[in-house]
């Protein structure tokens, strides 16, 4: 009895947990596959199926550890110092969701950290207050 009890308590649980596998609603992996810094990157919603149409043409800039910008500014956008100019790009967070955005120069040296807009921090689905290493991908 105790342990029907305790089964038809735990199940409710599990179900609402939002356990990797358990959910209809999340998007599939995306699977990044990068060469050496500077290379070209490849970026596939699913890995299983070949792309009819060309993929554009990306470049890995590195990785960047990344806290929450200026939240006025509107959009979405990553101040980096792995760029001199703006570009148009994409981040990865370490959850695996991908967002596209604009890439501005920071002005800081190589590896003092990037800063992400609040409309970017959403997508991501990352904590406002969390500090997040992100792959940093260049549109060339």
């Amino acid at each position: 009895m105790k342990r029907t009890l305790a089964l038809a308590f735990l199940i409710p649980l599990v179900a609402c947990s939002g356990l990797p596998g358990l959910t209809r609603d999340e998007e599939p992996p995306r699977v990044i596959e990068a060469v050496t810094a500077g290379g070209p990157v490849s970026v596939s919603a699913d890995p299983t199926q070949s792309s009819a149409t060309e993929p554009r043409s990306e470049r890995f800039l590195g990785f960047s550890v990344t806290s929450l910008g200026d939240a006025s500014v509107p959009g979405l956008w990553l101040e980096t110092p792995l760029v001199r100019t703006e570009m148009t790009g994409s981040v990865v967070a370490e959850n695996g969701r991908q967002i596209a955005l604009i890439l501005r120069p920071s002005g800081g040296a190589r590896g003092s950290g990037s800063r992400l807009s609040l409309e970017g921090f959403r997508a991501l689905g990352m904590p406002l207050t969390s500090v997040s290493t992100l792959t940093v991908i260049g549109d060339v």
